[in-house]
C-alpha cells in the first residue's frame, strides 16, 4: 500500500505530533522507534521515511516503527529517549521485527521538497498585519535578523514546536520574529494563547502563504541583516530546529 503526500502528512500528526502545545513527554502517547533507538518525535525531516509500522503490546503501549531510506545522522542521536526509560522496550523491538519479518508495514514516499522561496535571495518587499491591526513591512526589520514561521490552526506539528520556539525569542530578544498564519485573528488567537506562541502574529496572510505549495506546514525562514534569505526548512524536527536555532545565532 503507497500513502500519497497529503494522506502522509497526517499520519504524521499522529507520529511527530504526540503532544499539544506542549513539548513531548519522556513517555509520549506514541513512541517512534527508528534503528532500535526510541524517539518521542522523528528527529529528522520525513523526507526519507519509507515504512511505518503500527505497533501495540498486550498492555497498551504504542508505537511507530520507522524504516528510512538513509541512516540517521549522528547529529540526530542526542534525541534518542535512554531505553531504560521506555515502558516495555524489549517488547516493543522484538514487536517491530516481527512486523518487519511479516511485511506488515506501510509504505509511503515523498517528492522532494521544492523551496519555494530561495536560499540567497533578497527577502521580497512585503505589508502584513499583525494580531493588534498593525501593519509591519520590510522597513521594520531592516538590518535586523528575521525569522518568520509560517503555520495554521489545523497543524499539530506548528502546535507542538510553538514553545520551544516562543524559548527562542526569549533568548535572543535582538532578532524580530514573526509567526504568520491565513487566517483571521479570531481564528488565530486562541491558539496562540493557549500554546503560548510569543512571536509577533501576522494574520490574514496573503503573500506568505505561496510559499507553501504542495509542501505543508510549518515553514521556517530566516533572514540575515542584509535582507537575503539564509535558511528555509519545510517541516519540523529536532534537528531541523537545532540548526535552525545554530543558523540564527551566527547571524546575529
Amino acid at each position: 500500500m503507497n500513502i500519497a503526500r497529503p494522506i502522509l502528512t497526517a499520519l504524521s500528526v499522529i507520529v511527530a505530533a504526540t503532544a499539544v502545545c506542549a513539548q513531548a513527554a519522556r513517555q509520549p502517547q506514541r513512541l517512534i522507534i527508528i534503528e532500535e533507538r526510541f524517539f518521542d518525535e522523528i528527529p529528522v525531516a520525513n523526507d526519507n521515511i519509507t515504512t511505518l509500522y503500527m505497533l501495540q503490546t498486550p498492555s497498551g503501549v504504542k508505537a511507530t516503527g520507522i524504516e528510512m531510506s538513509e541512516p540517521l545522522p549522528e547529529a540526530a542521536l542526542q534525541f534518542a529517549l535512554p531505553a531504560e526509560e521506555v515502558a516495555e522496550a524489549d517488547t516493543l523491538l522484538r514487536l517491530f521485527d516481527q512486523a518487519k519479518a511479516e511485511n506488515r508495514g506501510i509504505s509511503v514516499s515523498f517528492a522532494k521538497t521544492e523551496k519555494l522561496i530561495a536560499e540567497g535571495s533578497i527577502f521580497p518587499r512585503f505589508s502584513a498585519t499583525d494580531i493588534y491591526g498593525r501593519v509591519w513591512t520590510n522597513a521594520d526589520v531592516e538590518g535586523k535578523v528575521m525569522v518568520l514561521n509560517l503555520w495554521f490552526t489545523g497543524c499539530g506539528p506548528c502546535r507542538s514546536e510553538m514553545p520551544e520556539l516562543s524559548g527562542w525569542r526569549d533568548e535572543m530578544d535582538d532578532v524580530m520574529f514573526f509567526s504568520s498564519t491565513y487566517e483571521d485573528a479570531d481564528t488565530a488567537r486562541p491558539v496562540l494563547e493557549r500554546c503560548g506562541f510569543n512571536w509577533t502574529a501576522l494574520v490574514g496572510d496573503t503573500q506568505f502563504k505561496e510559499w507553501i505549495g504542495k509542501n505543508g506546514y510549518p515553514l521556517t525562514i530566516v533572514v540575515d541583516k542584509q535582507g537575503r534569505v539564509a535558511k528555509v526548512e519545510y517541516g519540523t524536527s529536532p534537528l531541523q530546529r537545532a540548526e535552525l536555532k545554530n543558523a540564527i545565532i551566527s547571524l546575529r
